[in-house]
């Protein structure tokens, strides 16, 4: 599958569910500029930028990501994605599904 031609970039953040199993989940993000997502409580979660650029943040650290950027928050902590000033595509990994 090719992550790049999932995007699907809208007035509304795009939100695909990849793959649901017991072990990981995948959701593809794909946000425009001053979109955002924030996620907490999961166990653990991993945020790869594919796309663009923007801000990925865990718990008190921000990062400037561009793709291939990858930032992990710790079970519990909340985190999240925003978009900079163009499209940002993100891959959120949960290990184990929530």
């Amino acid at each position: 599958m090719n992550l790049l031609e999932k995007a699907r970039y809208g007035q509304v953040r795009g939100v695909e569910l990849l793959a649901d199993h017991p072990e990981v989940r995948l959701i593809l993000f794909s946000l425009q500029k001053g979109q955002e997502v924030r996620g907490k409580g999961e166990p653990r979660v991993h945020l790869l930028c594919l796309e663009g650029e923007g801000i990925l943040w865990a718990g008190e650290r921000t990062l400037p990501a561009t793709p291939g950027t990858l930032l992990a928050a710790e079970p519990g902590e909340a985190h999240g994605a925003r978009a900079g000033e163009g499209t940002f595509l993100v891959l959120g990994i949960l290990t184990p599904r929530p």
